[in-house]
């Protein structure tokens, strides 16, 4: 035997490749498939190494307002050879510890070019060789680096929404489905649409003088989500004709995150605009449709300032003053960060009066500043909890407390970050971990749409 026979010899034991030929043909010879070849391909795929991590890129690209995010390709080995996979897009706002650019002239000092340097230069030594269906591997491995000052945590959490969405991708599965499997030991295997709750007033925009963040409506009926979204835009378009109408075409125009920003102060004068839309759009709010009225959260150390010239409130003045603003109204269901996160006897004695009051036992009480890492708390204080994808970086760690929100029954509201991308990822994790609402913004601006039409997209596949 020549040495050349030899060594082909010794590559076929090596691997076991007669045996397992052997066994693959005698397969398809039983069943006698019209697709014989496409019988070998799948069944000897099934015998290949799993797809491991080999090449990760980064690059620059625009997220709201033209200002500058990071976006980064996994390239896996699959079969032998390279290939790209997917992309995850970063929604973090800048992190001002980190230098994003050399240069700061480059959009305004905003440019990320120094992150995408940082991307081939210390994430791919990091992952290379790593399966990414092994998300908490990877991001462990994400997290030794995510100090690094050519890093920072966007180009960590672009890395990881990248990498989760890969492994549902070799998987053949929905991107939803693979981030329910992540969730281990929930069983559940149905699916639901979250809740949208839109934008309607953005209380920050110029010439509104709220106390509230933002007002926000959402549907109460349980219709498909394709009706609850057309209720919440048929909502907003006829806002915006009001609004038009009674101040000036120029506060038609929606703010960054998709609200309105009419010259108003006080929230009855909200209510009442919001109330001749829904009567012109032929909905009927406090019954179809309800508002969420989301505060400041602030607090001051002597206690809350709502307005300059009243002074400051304490809690107990806090309680009275929502539950006698809520009294006026049946429209309002929901409270998000009524107050301070360090003010959990505020939060338990608001809880407790609306339930008291029979006119306000339905409004649910939610906050997203209170520590995650105490949900037990959270329960006693609120009736729900909002999850910012953006405080959790890596994908692990924001299923981590969803997770912890499920198994404590909390409501959970999965809301995006103020600097949002075009990038979907969102609205499939809200749905794999089986949120119960989910807050994008207003019916305006691409980046906002786009995670509403994933979702009627997800909607459509489960139907």
């Amino acid at each position: 035997m020549t040495p050349e026979a030899r060594e082909i010899m010794a590559y076929l034991q090596k691997y076991n490749l007669a045996d397992q030929l052997n066994v693959v043909v005698n397969k398809l010879c039983k069943k006698r498939s019209d697709d014989p070849f496409g019988f070998l391909a799948s069944r000897l795929h099934n015998l290949a190494a799993p797809p491991v991590i080999s090449k990760i890129e980064g690059r620059e690209v625009l997220g709201t307002c033209a200002t500058p995010t990071i976006e980064v390709d996994v390239h896996c080995k699959v079969d032998d050879n390279i290939k790209f996979i997917a992309r995850g897009t970063t929604s973090l706002p800048p992190d001002g510890k980190v230098v994003s650019s050399p240069d700061a002239k480059r959009y305004r000092g905003l440019g990320v070019d120094g992150l995408v340097n940082g991307v081939s230069e210390v994430l791919q030594p990091q992952l290379g060789g790593i399966e990414p269906k092994s998300q908490a591997e990877c991001d462990a491995a994400l997290s030794k680096v995510a100090g690094a000052q050519s890093l920072g945590n966007r180009t960590i959490n672009a890395a990881s929404i990248a990498i989760c969405k890969s492994a549902a991708r070799l998987g053949e599965v929905e991107c939803f489905t693979h981030v329910r499997s992540l969730m281990e030991d929930v069983k559940d295997p149905s699916f639901a649409i979250p809740r949208p709750m839109m934008q309607l007033i953005d209380c920050r925009g110029p010439g509104c003088n709220l106390f509230f963040r933002e007002l926000l409506v959402f549907p109460l009926k349980s219709k498909s989500f394709k009706k609850q979204l057309e209720w919440c835009c048929t909502l907003h378009h006829q806002l915006g004709n009001v609004v038009s109408q009674r101040y000036g075409g120029t506060f038609k125009i929606p703010t960054k995150s998709g609200g309105y920003a009419p010259p108003v102060s006080d929230l009855s004068q909200v209510l009442k605009l919001i109330g001749e839309a829904a009567d012109a759009g032929g909905l009927s709010l406090g019954e179809q449709i309800g508002l969420a009225i989301s505060g400041e959260g602030g607090c001051w150390s002597a206690g809350y300032l709502v307005k300059q010239k009243e002074g400051l409130k304490s809690t107990e003045d806090m309680v009275k003053m929502y539950i006698s603003t809520l009294k006026g109204s049946s429209a309002v269901h929901a409270l998000i960060d009524p107050l301070a996160p360090t003010d959990l006897d505020g939060w338990a004695k608001l809880k407790i009066a609306l339930m008291n009051d029979k006119g306000l036992s339905n409004i649910i009480t939610i906050t997203s500043d209170i520590p995650k890492s105490d949900l037990k708390k959270v329960e006693k204080a609120a009736g729900g909890a909002s999850l910012d994808f953006a405080e959790f970086v890596t994908v692990s760690g924001a299923i981590k407390i969803a997770k912890a929100a499920k198994e404590t029954k909390l409501v959970t509201l999965v809301s995006s970050s103020a600097e949002e991308s075009h990038e979907t990822f969102i609205a499939d994790f809200a749905v794999g971990v089986g949120a119960t609402f989910v807050k994008f913004g207003g019916a305006h601006g691409m980046q906002n749409i786009a995670k509403y039409n994933r979702l009627l997209q997800i909607e459509s596949i489960l139907d």
